[in-house]
């Protein structure tokens, strides 16, 4: 009996459900951005400007000390690729070809991967979206961001000189938003070995500590996975036959018990009494 096909995910409604999450965590950070962007005393027009622009929530409040502090672009930029070049792999696994027709939607698909639009997509079928789900997903979450860190930035002026330093302590919604998409990330595909990966590189960073702490657990992150996929590639073919496990097709066939006509057929045939 074959499972049902998985139900298609296409309306907006089904895009704005599942971004949820994203949207009220977004809008938080975002606002946290925001703030601290009006705390350097930059315009609030950069929010905006940034959030369409650059759309990095990791970069951006990183940003923000560092242009506040005129450091030079050289510098910026070489933070920039170290903080978000890992963008680059998630279209390694991002379901581009969901989105057909202009080549600008496409860009655009591109430029709206965040960690948290990738969570959420990768958590789904690929075949059961729409390339109108994706490109929903994503600029829902992105106005969002851009809605935030505007209207952070706005009331930045009013709120600085009374949150003061504690609004540092909003970047913990970042990680509350992770837990929550890991936690439906594991219920869609549960994966013990990854996990562990995952504790193992968020156990490094914590062990270095500072400044090396964000690129040291995505980098030991990073190696544990290609360390992981190596070696069950390599376990696959040795798998068959294993416990009656990992059987593909031609394995199922060569343990299954022959026919008298079969056994007579050659040899290395498994053949029982009477040929059942």
């Amino acid at each position: 009996m074959t499972a049902p096909a998985p139900a298609t995910m296409a309306s907006i409604r089904d895009a704005a459900r599942d971004a949820t999450p994203i949207v009220v965590g977004y809008l938080t950070l975002g606002s946290a951005a925001g703030i601290l962007l009006a705390a350097q005393g930059l315009a609030w027009w950069w929010a905006p400007v940034w959030s369409v622009a650059i759309y990095s929530g990791t970069m951006q409040l990183l940003l923000v000390p560092l242009a506040g502090a005129g450091v030079p672009l050289g510098a910026i930029a070489a933070s920039t690729l170290f903080v978000s070049g890992r963008h680059v792999f998630y279209g390694l696994s991002f379901p581009l070809e969901r989105v057909r027709g202009r080549a600008l939607a496409r860009l655009y698909a591109v430029h709206a991967i965040t960690d948290e639009v990738y969570a959420l997509l990768s958590s789904k079928d690929r075949h059961a979206m729409t390339g109108r789900y994706v490109l929903t997903v994503e600029v829902i979450s992105h106005s969002a961001w851009v809605a935030g860190a505007t209207a952070g930035a706005l009331t930045g002026r009013w709120l600085a000189d009374a949150v003061g330093e504690r609004i540092s302590l909003l970047g913990f919604v970042l990680t509350a938003l992770f837990v929550v998409l890991a936690i439906e990330n594991w219920r869609a595909h549960p994966d013990a070995a990854a996990l562990g990966v995952g504790l193992m590189a968020g156990a490094v960073g914590l062990a270095l500590g500072g400044s090396a702490a964000l690129l040291s657990a995505l980098g030991t992150l990073a190696l544990g996975l290609v360390g992981l996929y190596a070696v069950r590639q390599r376990r696959a073919p040795g798998a068959e036959g294993v416990g009656g496990r990992g059987l593909d097709h031609g394995g199922a066939d060569r343990a299954r018990p022959q026919t008298a006509d079969q056994c007579a057929a050659g040899p290395g045939a498994t053949c029982r009494d009477g040929g059942e």
